[in-house]
């Protein structure tokens, strides 16, 4: 009886041990989730003013009574009111998306399309980003067939591929950025791809670009989030993101995604 006792209160003290070390891992994940979440939400706070400004500039201008403008200054008051109501309106679909799929509320929607198509909508809608910059131009490399089609969340994927490419126009201040897509460089994926010739990221920064980090200090800017944030959308979706290492100018990276049959 007293051996059967002791087995009991050893199994006891290895369950016990077991749930506290459990509830350890997950309250620390949860901390470093609520770390990241604050991060997240105040670089959207950040980031959503810029353009709020822009437009209440624009606002004061166009309400006054006696004002003309001619047809150039028209044309770039449009081009600013679209530029900066995209930013905000690719910040509000960063916020419902990342919040939604961080709590795994958000349910992912299996939809065929085109990848060609997403990347042309993409660079289309980001035109604006360089803006004023007439020494940068946004290029679309053609390597798949218009009528390959790939089965995944589009509005996710959208959303990492836009993201993508507004960090390569931030960062490049002349010369070209570059999206596109393919099934040779990694066979068996989709590899669409954002590659730009601006400044790169320094050596040391490069193994853990796409890391979820611990605390936002741990972080070097706000790109690093970007990328974490695009990281982890992308393993969402049973992919991943790659830093193409023996791109030599600027930037080049990649978004691996499944082909699902």
């Amino acid at each position: 009886m007293e051996i059967l006792l002791i087995c009991i209160l050893v199994i006891a003290l290895v369950a016990m041990l077991y749930l506290y070390n459990k509830v350890r891992v997950e309250l620390k994940s949860t901390k470093k989730s609520d770390y990241m979440m604050r991060a997240f939400l105040q670089n959207i706070s950040s980031e959503i003013r810029s353009p709020l400004k822009v437009i209440n500039k624009i606002a004061d201008v166009v309400s006054k009574p006696d004002l003309y403008l001619s047809k150039n200054e028209k044309s770039d008051m449009g081009d600013q009111l679209h530029y900066n109501a995209g930013v905000i309106i690719s910040l509000l679909n960063e916020v419902m998306v990342f919040t939604d799929a961080d709590s795994n509320h958000y349910r992912l929607k299996d939809e065929v399309f085109s990848p060609n198509a997403l990347c042309r909508r993409s660079l289309e809608a980001n035109q604006n980003n360089v803006y004023r910059r007439e020494n940068v131009k946004l290029h679309f490399m053609h390597e798949l067939s218009d009528e390959f089609f790939i089965k995944s969340d589009r509005h996710v994927v959208d959303l990492i591929v836009n993201k993508l490419i507004l960090n390569a126009c931030r960062f490049t201040e002349e010369g070209d950025v570059t999206v596109g897509c393919n099934t040779s460089e990694n066979p068996g994926w989709l590899t669409v791809f954002v590659s730009d010739t601006g400044k790169g990221i320094p050596a040391q920064r490069r193994e853990n670009i796409f890391t979820w980090f611990d605390t936002p200090e741990d972080m070097f800017d706000a790109a690093e989030l970007d990328l974490s944030i695009c990281m982890k959308l992308a393993n969402k979706l049973g992919g991943e993101l790659q830093l193409d290492q023996m791109h030599q100018r600027g930037t080049r990276v990649l978004l691996l995604l499944p082909i699902k049959k």
